[in-house]
């Protein structure tokens, strides 16, 4: 490719910029980042006390509550 990787992340950035602006870039960017910790068992505690119809119904009501 002959191209480093300084360079990709500088125009990849440039890309994100123009497309999405400064605020949109950034948003996309931090959905990228690496995060912390193990989140399958942490999700895993999360809804463990939790059904799938219980589950189910909450998001029927979300959306009917649009």
């Amino acid at each position: 490719m002959g191209t480093t990787i300084a360079e990709v992340r500088t125009r990849g950035w440039e890309a994100l910029i123009k497309e999405l602006g400064y605020a949109g870039a950034t948003k996309f960017i931090l959905i990228y980042e690496s995060g912390q910790g193990d989140y399958t068992k942490e999700r895993a505690k999360l809804v463990q006390d939790i059904s799938f119809d219980e589950i189910v119904d909450e998001i029927k009501k979300k959306r009917e509550a649009k």
